[in-house]
């Protein structure tokens, strides 16, 4: 869908983003707007000269790895893609080698500006991925570090600057791979084993076809952006390339303008829950019984955004993500009781949200991207932890994140994720992920405010260093003070997270790291830092229960718990 630009009240300065919701809208930063109308500027030239160069002799990784994009290329299996003009490709092509950090490592596609958007995962932990701008199905295996297979994709359409986007990608227990296409308003399937592709095509025009579930009994679900309906397909009854077999269940119980991601429950495989937007601010989660064909819908409180992504744990609790501000929630269809959270605040630009977009709960923990944060991030509910690893690449021209737009997770639980704008896959490999530098403690789960008094509350901050972790990734093997751990907050109070209408006072801020403070446990053994935290309210605050999210970072990673703040008046 093609963008178009809209006004945003939230930012004196408008901000760069791709929404999903009444197509993909974006927000021009006015610092970045030049690069919309001329040629690459300084600083983007000096950002491609100081990135990982393929003149770089890394680690001892030879130097036509970067060469390839940061991965093996077959090139039996390359495939040209189809040409941007010049001055699209500094938005949409990427840098044209890979960066990494200590957690993720990136592979640069070799096809040309392929935009790509869903991400999964086969039963032989390949990646597949959609090059949406030249139409190929693409496989990458991770053990090889190969891009293995370009399959064409048959008579794909695209719209001006942007490819089809596919943003659901499944495969069914036949082994076959069913994603959704939004310019030709159809569904695809592909028979890995047959090499043969079949579209089927949506009934309603311009429906823009997105969440795609397919349920025990093989039906492929699918829910409607702009069509406003749940649509079905039985890949029994279909015919290719005609919409036999497909199914709509329109949805006009209340007034909205889009919809959003469908998801299968968990515990009970008959319902679908879907999300429901309403622009600028706003929205509904909705349940859909499979065998009655009824829809529920469940109210939200004012302030909860635009609700994009939703997941299910195991306790029929629903995670939706606000892909408009900082927060995301949890959501108790029994008690329709809602609970917010704030991630950090972005590390990509100072004027702008994290915008967590998709989630999976895989493990207890629920895993979301920050499509403006430039992160991948888990918050586990268990021990209210959230943990962020910012992605390599920052593309300036997009406000310094590269659109990690659609995530996967294999079996061995290594995330996999796309950059859109970067032309990129990444992964968080499963053993970096608890292999964190810090941990923190706090010595209190819950902070009250008096907004009347201007009474506040403190606590105690324990900050513990990992000595491996420190010791091997440092290359003088001992620690330094080269690089700070900061001590950061934000609070679900305002929907930026940031402390607008609190205050915190810490006594240390910043801290530096040195061997004083180390054994040789991997433990909370280690003697912590700790910092003294006082939260006050400023006047006018509004009593009500919100969450504080109370961090440290060090390098590009994020480690911060999440507690109760409790206003009174």
């Amino acid at each position: 869908m093609l963008p178009k630009l809209i006004k945003s009240k939230r930012f004196i300065a408008m901000a760069v983003t791709v929404i999903i919701a009444s197509s993909t809208l974006f927000w021009i930063t006015t610092a970045n707007s030049n690069f919309f109308s001329s040629f690459i500027s300084d600083d983007e030239a000096k950002y491609r000269q100081n990135s990982l160069s393929p003149d770089q002799d890394n680690n001892g990784i030879d130097k036509d790895y970067y060469l390839r994009g940061g991965a093996a290329l077959n090139e039996t299996a390359y495939a040209e893609g189809k040409q941007l003009s010049v001055k699209n490709e500094r938005y949409l092509c990427g840098t044209p080698f890979a960066s990494f950090t200590q957690y993720i490592e990136e592979y640069y596609i070799p096809l040309t500006c392929s935009q790509p958007v869903g991400i999964t995962v086969d039963s032989n932990d390949k990646i597949w991925f959609v090059a949406t701008w030249s139409g190929y199905l693409v496989v990458f295996d991770p053990d090889l570090r190969q891009f293995v297979e370009f399959i064409e994709i048959p008579n794909w359409k695209t719209k001006g600057t942007f490819g089809s986007m596919v943003w659901s990608m499944e495969f069914d227990k036949e082994g076959n791979l069913w994603f959704t296409d939004q310019v030709n308003d159809a569904i695809w399937r592909y028979f890995v084993s047959e090499k043969k592709f079949e579209m089927y095509k949506v009934p309603t025009m311009g429906s823009y076809p997105q969440g795609l579930s397919i349920d025990n009994k093989g039906m492929v679900w699918f829910s409607e952006i702009f069509g406003k309906r749940i649509g079905v397909l039985d890949p029994s009854k279909v015919i290719d390339n005609t919409t036999s077999g497909i199914t709509e269940y329109p949805f006009e119980d209340i007034e909205y303008e889009t919809l959003g991601p469908g998801l299968l429950s968990k515990s009970y495989n008959n319902t679908i829950w879907f999300t429901s937007v309403t622009y600028p601010e706003g929205g509904n989660i909705i349940s859909f019984d499979i065998v009655s064909k009824n829809f529920t819908v469940f109210d939200l409180p004012e302030g909860t955004g635009v609700p994009v992504g939703i997941a299910e744990d195991d306790d029929g609790i629903l995670w939706i993500n606000d892909h408009a501000t900082n927060l995301f929630f949890r959501f108790d269809p029994k008690t329709s009781l809602v609970k917010k959270y704030s991630t950090s605040l972005a590390t990509s630009r100072n004027d702008t949200t994290t915008l967590p977009y998709w989630n999976i709960v895989k493990d207890d923990k629920i895993w979301f991207n920050e499509h403006e944060g430039n992160a991948i991030a888990y918050f586990d509910p268990v021990n209210s932890t959230l943990v962020e690893y910012q992605v390599p690449t920052k593309g300036i021209s997009w406000g310094n994140t590269s659109n990690p737009l659609k995530f996967t997770i294999d079996d061995g639980g290594s995330v996999w994720f796309t950059e859109w704008s970067e032309n990129k896959i990444g992964v968080l490999q499963s053993d970096k992920i608890t292999d964190l530098p810090l941990w923190l403690t706090v010595s209190k789960d819950s902070l009250t405010l008096d907004a009347s008094s201007g009474r506040g509350d403190k606590l105690m901050i324990h900050l513990y260093p990992n000595s491996t972790y420190l010791k091997e990734n440092n290359e003088d093997n001992k620690l330094t003070a080269d690089t700070p751990v900061k001590i950061i907050a934000a609070t679900s109070i305002t929907p930026s997270g940031k402390l607008w209408n609190i205050t915190t006072d810490f006594d240390n801020d910043i801290i530096y790291l040195d061997n004083s403070n180390i054994t040789d446990s991997n433990s909370y053994d280690n003697t912590p830092y700790s910092i003294e935290m006082e939260v006050k309210p400023i006047k006018g605050l509004t009593q009500g229960n919100y969450t504080l999210t109370i961090g440290a970072r060090y390098e590009s990673v994020s480690y911060s718990k999440i507690i109760d703040l409790v206003v009174t008046n």
